[in-house]
């Protein structure tokens, strides 16, 4: 499983998304975590496990939940998460900067 993480606002308070691809599964997931104070860190704000019926094999939905949340991220970010899915990567941890900054962690 591919992770690409970045720490950007949502609504006006800290958020930080996490998306990847699965090569297992063969699709996408998409997380949001509030990251202000007085936040639960145990549970996201949002998951794509809670939506399976959704088609998680194109990047397009993705793309829509963000764009319905109200979170911006960088292009760079999805088009190194769609390269993982062409590629089928694994075991990959990227950090985004909203500017489009990439910093390989792991992989």
């Amino acid at each position: 499983m591919s992770r690409h993480h970045l720490r950007t606002v949502r609504n006006g308070s800290p958020c930080i998304v996490v998306t990847g691809y699965d090569r297992p599964l063969n699709e996408f997931f998409l997380q949001i975590w509030d990251d202000g104070p007085g936040t639960d860190a145990d549970e996201p704000a949002y998951s794509s496990l809670n939506e399976p019926a959704a088609d998680w094999r194109d990047i397009a939905t993705a793309l829509r939940r963000l764009g319905e949340l109200g979170v911006e991220v960088p292009r760079s970010m999805i088009d190194a998460v769609v390269a993982d899915s062409v590629r089928r990567a694994g075991n990959r941890i990227v950090e985004h900067a909203p500017d489009g900054g990439v910093t390989e962690l792991s992989g």
